[in-house]
């Protein structure tokens, strides 16, 4: 467990109070920037390449294929190895890639090939190191902390979300793509620097199962006897599959909103900011009472404000409709997070979250398709308000579940900590 800090005065986040806790935020939010500034680099760089949209998608797909087939293997090691040392080896992986990619840039010898294995080591490496790093952050803070660490650690990618193309296209246009990746090799190294000048103790092996076939039956067992932690995945997956609009952007931008390609990057980045303050403002507060009702609301708030930007015709409530459909999200998201962490035994806490990866991934991915097609068949109104009344109508089946609606997490934490 991480050392107690001094208590903090004024408004410093409860996590942040905690030196690992410190380090290990640190070098993920830099290291975060560095990712968004790679995938807008490589993007632009394959459209250089090729003049073809089709291909900038078709590195979506390399990175989609590894994360979802190896998210569960990701799991397993998180369980079965040391969390820190399994990290510090996928940063050492996705520190190589942006410094092979500038090389080839450099040397003028890269290809569209190039950059499609670039995308699928690169998700690689973060499909393994994804569920190691959630699960690591119930292991530098106290459990009465463990929502504020959460939040701030969900805040990050917020952060880098919006900082992240910005400073890739200021780079693009001033030097170009291998400054993209040498910057990103930089930032890798900054949490690698990290990791290793924390002071955890190693956990321990004890109940761990290794990497094998009934480790991962082991997990599946024990989340069968865990309803609140199910239900919640139902819940992420079913309002991400019909509330996600992100597809749709284009098209207001375009055609309904009349804002054009500046607006379209401005309703891209509406969502981050919405979501970054609700996850700094719970970094900030307590651990709300009532936690699974919270949830539910939370994840209804994101629901309505699709609806409401579906039927929007004015470009400020398109904007303040996404952002508060972000906010929900993250709420929701920093709520469900914080109760798989409360409810699940270190031991099985990668594998947890490598079940909930795939959830957290399929749903929004998927909803993109799902929106489409609608959008196709119907029109873009009709998937985006469709999609939010879906979502709706999830929350509303998930809150039939007693267990979930009347959940208590910060009874949980005072038990367990006191």
């Amino acid at each position: 467990m991480a050392e107690h800090a001094r208590e903090a005065v004024g408004i410093v986040p409860a996590a942040l109070r905690y030196r690992d806790f410190r380090l290990f935020w640190g070098g993920v939010v830099l290291s975060g920037l560095g990712s968004q500034v790679t995938t807008v680099a490589m993007a632009w760089q394959m459209y250089e390449l090729t003049n073809s949209a089709w291909q900038i998608g078709l590195l979506g797909l390399a990175r989609a294929v590894p994360q979802i087939a190896l998210a569960l293997l990701g799991g397993l090691m998180a369980d079965a190895m040391e969390r820190r040392r399994l990290m510090m080896g996928t940063q050492i992986a996705q520190l190589l890639v942006p410094v092979a990619l500038a090389g080839l840039t450099l040397g003028h010898a890269v290809a569209p090939s190039s950059l499609y294995v670039a995308s699928a080591l690169l998700a690689l490496a973060g499909t393994l190191e994804t569920p190691a790093r959630q699960a690591l952050v119930p292991n530098l803070v106290p459990r009465a902390a463990l929502t504020s660490a959460i939040a701030l650690n969900s805040a990050q990618r917020g952060l880098s979300e919006i900082l992240g193309p910005s400073l890739a296209g200021l780079l693009l246009a001033v030097t170009g793509p291998a400054w993209c990746y040498t910057l990103n090799a930089g930032l890798c190294l900054t949490l690698l620097i990290a990791l290793g000048l924390m002071r955890i103790t190693p956990q321990g092996t004890n109940g761990r199962g290794g990497v094998s076939l009934q480790a991962l039956r082991d997990g599946m067992v024990f989340l069968t006897t865990q309803p609140v932690i199910v239900a919640f995945m139902v819940l992420d997956f079913g309002a991400t599959f019909f509330g996600s609009s992100r597809a749709l952007l284009p098209v207001y931008a375009r055609d309904m909103l009349r804002v054009g390609p500046a607006g379209l990057g401005m309703l891209y980045a509406a969502s981050a900011v919405g979501a970054l303050l609700a996850a700094t403002a719970m970094g900030l507060a307590p651990t709300p009472r009532r936690s699974g009702h919270w949830v539910l609301v939370a994840v209804a708030v994101y629901g309505v404000c699709t609806m409401v930007f579906a039927v929007s015709t004015a470009f400020w409530l398109a904007l303040l409709m996404l952002a508060g459909a972000g906010a929900g999200n993250m709420v929701g998201g920093v709520l469900r997070n914080t109760i798989n962490q409360v409810l699940t035994p270190d031991h099985f806490r990668g594998r947890v979250a490598a079940v909930n990866s795939i959830f957290t991934m399929g749903g929004p991915q998927l909803g993109q398709f799902e929106s489409g097609v609608v959008a196709a068949l119907w029109s873009p109104e009709a998937s985006a308000l469709t999609g939010g009344l879906g979502a709706l109508l999830v929350v509303w089946g998930v809150a039939m579940v007693p267990k979930v609606r009347h959940f208590r997490l910060a009874d949980d934490v005072t038990q367990r900590t006191g």
